[in-house]
């Protein structure tokens, strides 16, 4: 996930809140009648902007510590596999069976996982990318925790598989199944939750009408109407930049 500019949600914030204070320094000459617009509704909507950034940091974060406690576990499996070809190669076990194996031991090694995308380090990270990056992933992890799981399988049903050594015992392979299948579910898990967050923020942002964008501009074209086009007020408030919300990459 590639870091994305520092524009639209941190801009759109500071400056939501310049235009709070403006407001606020108009005094009860600032009576819009609609609802959205009125300076305690801007207020209420500006404390939920400031915790759904929150959220989307702290989704991100635990997506990021998932993807590296996975990244970690998966790297270390590829050694771990080798010393399991060693301890087949080591049992009593017949030359079909070993060629089997070690067949099914390539096709573990030709799937290999793609690297993690790292965490976003900006509150602009567009959530349909990462989504589709994340997803391509995924599959390679979950192919990656499969084609472990049939070597597990194929060695459970083994009875000449013997070895000395307790982290290449059955019981310990099978726990590697499913620490495997846990890190992939937290990947999974926090992914969404991130993804989630995002939404939740770009609600906040843009959806119409009660969205931070949509009362921007309600709220400027009613200070238009009520202090004029060439009040102080209005040149005040219509200076103020907000970005819309970024284009969808095709």
């Amino acid at each position: 996930m590639k870091k994305q500019n520092d524009s639209g949600y941190p801009v759109n914030v500071r400056n939501f809140k310049t235009l709070i204070d403006f407001i606020i320094s108009f005094g009860a000459a600032y009576n819009p009648v609609k609802f959205s617009i009125k300076l305690e509704n801007l207020k209420a909507l500006f404390e939920k902007i400031k915790l759904s950034l929150k959220a989307v940091d702290q989704a991100a974060s635990e997506m990021s510590n998932a993807q590296k406690m996975r990244q970690r576990v998966f790297y270390e499996l590829e050694a771990f596999v080798t010393c399991i070809v060693g301890a087949v190669g080591s049992s009593d076990i017949m030359p079909g069976k070993v060629e089997k194996f070690e067949s099914m031991v390539n096709k573990f090694r030709g799937n290999r996982a793609t690297p993690e995308p790292s965490a976003p380090e900006s509150p602009d990270a567009p959530a349909e990318p990462a989504a589709r990056t994340n997803s391509t992933t995924q599959t390679s992890f979950d192919r990656k925790q499969d084609n472990f799981a049939e070597l597990v399988t194929f060695l459970e049903g083994e009875p000449n598989y013997q070895t000395n050594e307790p982290n290449l015992k059955l019981e310990s392979l099978q726990a590697m199944v499913s620490e495997l299948e846990a890190r992939n579910d937290a990947v999974s898990m926090t992914e969404a939750a991130y993804s989630s967050a995002l939404i939740a923020r770009d609600k906040l942002f843009f959806a119409p009408p009660t969205g931070l964008v949509p009362c921007t501009k309600a709220v400027k074209s009613y200070v238009q109407s009520a202090f004029k086009a060439s009040s102080p007020e209005f040149k005040k408030v219509s200076g103020i930049p907000f970005k819309d919300q970024p284009k969808k990459k095709k």
